[in-house]
């Protein structure tokens, strides 16, 4: 049975000219820049999950032109990501986006939307992020060249951020907000609900801005979320690739358009998501933060070894158990 979500993607796409296969479709983009796919994969989901679809967005970037990324790279490139985080696939450049469908989802027209966003713009914005890496100069071709608005004509109201506040506070959670951004902490291990208390309380930084444009993407939501810690962890750069593969890999899971990243010039791990958007979109604001809550507790319970932090030996034991629950429901339907 095709859901709602799925069935307005395919009537939205219906008259566009791309490559319609069994699962989805494919575009290929002009001047050999690379090709676009999506494909709305029916799954298997847990038992108690409405989950029976999952829309994945995939970028291929030709080569042709652009930097030449490794590893490392890769994950610092993930700091300003859109739709999706990228990857190095037999030394090619790609990003992948992953939305989980439900049968009895409340939000059709966001997460609908989500998707098509995800589907148009992810190579074009995505190439000229990874163009823009070579130097300030790229970097304003490229903007100039997406022509895309810097702020909002008429910005977020303060009493919608107000009312995200209250929400996370009487969930529990120490927030707060100003006129353009709000913030919320979840600890990841002790009691202690905030920094503000202690400064080396173990929580997870949460905050969704909506001042903050995107260097390329321009107006839009930016969602964070940052980790107690002060100086990277060994292997940052390959954590922060591992968990962008364990998080591609769940199918019930909120949804996959940012990417783990290298940040700053300390280069600490951390999550971040930026939602283009010519205009303030009702209610974004609050699904991106209850999104990095799911995402931060998900992190906390699988990853998170209290007074050590994240480590890769943890991140791949997590990503391990991960796979084997996934084994094992899938044997067990």
């Amino acid at each position: 049975m095709t859901s709602e979500v799925e069935e307005r993607i395919h009537k939205a796409l219906q008259s566009h000219p791309l490559e319609r296969f069994e699962q989805g479709y494919r575009r290929v983009h002009p001047g050999g820049a690379g090709s676009s796919v999506l494909r709305l994969v029916p799954v298997t989901a847990p038992a108690g999950s409405t989950v029976v679809a999952i829309a994945e967005i995939i970028a291929e970037y030709a080569p042709a032109g652009l930097p030449a990324f490794h590893d490392t790279g890769v994950e610092r490139l993930n700091a300003m990501a859109v739709h999706g985080a990228y990857r190095l696939e037999n030394g090619q450049l790609r990003q992948t986006a992953r939305v989980s469908i439900h049968s009895n989802e409340s939000a059709v027209h966001l997460t609908v939307q989500s998707i098509l966003n995800a589907f148009g713009g992810q190579l074009p914005i995505g190439r000229s992020v990874a163009l823009a890496t070579a130097s300030a100069a790229v970097l304003k071709q490229q903007r100039a060249h997406h022509k895309m608005p810097g702020r909002w004509r008429q910005p977020l109201e303060e009493a919608a951020l107000n009312a995200l506040t209250t929400q996370l506070r009487e969930r529990g959670l120490a927030a707060a907000n100003d006129a353009s951004s709000a913030w919320a902490e979840l600890p990841l291990s002790g009691t202690c609900p905030s920094r503000a208390i202690d400064p080396h309380a173990e929580t997870a930084l949460l905050q969704v801005n909506t001042a903050v444009p995107h260097p390329i993407a321009g107006a839009g939501y930016l969602a964070t979320r940052f980790l107690p810690v002060t100086q990277a962890p060994a292997h940052a750069g390959e954590i922060c690739r591992r968990l962008n593969a364990s998080e591609l890999e769940q199918v019930d899971f909120v949804p996959r358009l940012g990417a783990w990243g290298l940040h700053g010039p300390r280069e600490l791990p951390g999550y971040s998501c930026f939602v283009p958007a010519a205009e303030p979109f009702a209610g974004m604001h609050v699904a991106l933060m209850w999104w990095f809550v799911l995402r931060a507790a998900w992190l906390r319970d699988r990853f998170w070894q209290p007074s050590v932090g994240l480590t890769l030996e943890a991140v791949r034991l997590g990503a391990a158990q991960i796979e084997d629950r996934a084994c094992e429901s899938s044997t067990a339907h």
